[in-house]
């Protein structure tokens, strides 16, 4: 099952339960079709290209709570849980390490390595973090 039609059975279970994250779930489908659309030629959305728009709504959202001071409702809060668990997990930093020191003892360097941990790993890491722990292993 792809995870987009992972997203489209969890909102029809949240709109049949009246679940407080069900709209945002559609509105996440809507965008995301309608992204699809505009692919020339017709394609379906990638997992990654899907959990893309993922953070786009998780950092829509984040910068509504951030206005919010304190005062967020419970919808919104709902809606930012249930799109974080379409989020690949995260890379820890120890593995991030071992990897751009395994990376950099085969002699890749700084753009090599990037490279090769987003066509292995792509969106499983923070590009900044990557980056810093990328360098010291190369300066180590």
């Amino acid at each position: 099952m792809s995870l987009l039609e992972k997203i489209r059975a969890d909102a029809l279970a949240a709109r049949k339960a009246k679940a407080p994250e069900a709209g945002g779930l559609v509105t996440l489908i809507g965008e995301i079709d309608t992204k699809t659309k505009s692919f020339n030629p017709a394609r379906k959305m990638t997992d990654e290209e899907v959990v893309g728009v993922v953070k786009k709504f998780l950092k829509n959202i984040g910068e509504t709570l951030s206005h919010a001071e304190g005062r967020a409702d419970g919808k919104i809060l709902a809606e930012k849980a249930a799109l974080e668990q379409y989020l690949p997990a995260q890379m820890s930093d120890e593995e991030l390490r071992a990897f751009a020191e395994a990376k950099a003892a085969e002699g890749m360097n700084m753009g090599q390595i990037m490279g090769a941990l987003k066509a292995e790993r792509g969106g499983q890491y923070d590009g900044k973090k990557a980056s810093g722990i990328v360098k010291a292993a190369l300066a180590g």
